[in-house]
Formats: structure tokens, sequence, C-alpha cells
């Protein structure tokens, strides 16, 4: 008899569980969803034409507080838009840097360009075009147009 007198207990214990189970994955799912994802599109500024099957290394600015001096995100490959997406950013990031292998960025003169995600996200950004300014793009919140050019030969020696 004595088992049968906890039986009321071991189901408010399971009903219990399981509302903090529901409740966990309430908080998850929300948590997952807030994560923005950033959309890169690497495009050759002379042509206008995706960028396919390309390594794309994104680094985020010195702004961030990765107390590791580290500011590798991660490695890409294009699609055959030219295209990658990631929501693996942190959250204290606020400038990236974008750099695809064998390529330079169409600017006038070469440096490093880090790019606002707060305004990625809030209205898309594309980067200068000095390549063939006639290429024009334009980009939605979220995506960052990102033009660059095949390194010379003398450029990819120099590696």
């Amino acid at each position: 008899t004595t088992l049968f007198r906890s039986l009321p207990q071991i189901r408010g214990s399971a009903t219990r569980m399981s509302r903090l189970l529901q409740i966990a994955f309430v908080f998850f799912f929300a948590f997952a969803a807030s994560a923005q994802t950033l959309r890169i599109q690497i495009l050759d500024g002379k042509t206008g034409r995706p960028v396919a099957n390309e390594h794309v290394n994104l680094y985020r600015g010195s702004d961030s507080k990765d107390l590791t001096g580290n500011s590798f995100i991660r490695n890409f490959v294009t699609d055959r838009d030219g295209v990658i997406t990631t929501t693996d950013i942190d959250r204290d990031t606020k400038t990236v840097g974008v750099a695809v292998s064998w390529h330079r960025p169409c600017l006038k003169e070469f440096r490093w360009q880090w790019f606002s995600l707060s305004e990625v996200f809030s209205s898309g950004l594309v980067s200068e075009n000095s390549c063939k300014p006639t290429v024009e793009k334009v980009a939605p919140p979220g995506t960052l147009i990102f033009f660059v050019r095949e390194e010379t030969f003398f450029e990819k020696m120099a590696h």
C-alpha cells in the first residue's frame, strides 16, 4: 500500500518536471531566434558577378571584448551566388572585417576595411567599388555586399 500512496507524488513530480522542460525549451528557442543572421555576398567589382567557391575569413574588430586578442571568427566558402551566412558572431562584436583568398578589396588604396554590424543589420551595407564604379548594388538589411578583384600575379607571389 505504500507504493500506491506515493504514486500521486511521482505523478506530481513528473508534471512539474514536464513544465520545467517546456519552459526551458521556450527560453532556448527564444534565445536562438534572437541571434541575427549575417549574410555577406562577395562580388567581382569589375563584372558584378558572384565570386563562387572561394574561401572567406571573417574577423571581429578591435572593439570586441575578446580577452584572448583573437579576432578570427570563422572560415567560410562562398556558395554559387557568392554568399556566406553566419550567426556565429558574439553579441559584443561591433565591427567585422572580410578577407577573400587570392582577392583584394576594390578600393582606391589598399587598406583593411571594418564594417559596422549595427549598420549592416539595420539597413544593409555595400563596400566601396573602385574597380568599376558603374557596378552598383543595394544590400537589404542584414546583408553586406563586398566588392573584390582577383590579385595580380605579383600580389599572389608576395604571399
